[in-house]
């Protein structure tokens, strides 16, 4: 299946994104003379979750959030381009159960343990903090529970 790809605004020639938010380098000529190969863009997570890319022009560097890259090449708005790039497990209901039931199964573990004195609070605290995000993710997904 092709993918459409569209370029970066003020990267033209040297950035593209598809519709599912991957980032590439096109082929040419960098800054310094060298030959670039295409090849896909690495992006990195902030603490929020969401993804961020460095892009590289006139040898300089500057990172932009992804799905403002993506809304302005798609012509969305940005919250249209988050629900779009970080729907996570709502498209995948078995997944979310799967996933709650496991991070439930571990946290029954990690109390008992550390109620013996033998596990760290924070793996406990990390857990629940998921677990948290996980049923705030369900309750505005409601297709996530059937």
């Amino acid at each position: 299946m092709s993918r459409m790809w569209r370029e970066i605004k003020g990267y033209e020639g040297l950035y593209e994104i598809n519709e599912n938010g991957v980032l590439r380098r096109m082929e040419g000529v960098g800054s310094d003379g060298r030959r670039v190969s295409a090849h896909v863009v690495a992006s990195s997570r902030a603490v929020n979750g969401m993804r961020y890319v460095a892009l590289w022009k006139d040898g300089q560097r500057k990172t932009y959030m992804l799905h403002k890259l993506y809304a302005a090449a798609f012509y969305v708005s940005e919250k249209e381009a988050c629900r779009r790039l970080y729907k996570g497990f709502s498209g995948n209901v078995q997944a979310v159960r799967n996933v709650r039931n496991i991070l439930l199964h571990n946290l029954d573990s990690l109390e008992k343990e550390h109620a013996a004195g033998n596990s760290r609070h924070d793996e406990i605290l990390y857990i629940k903090q998921f677990l948290d995000k996980l049923d705030n993710d369900i309750v505005h997904n409601p297709t996530a529970t059937k």
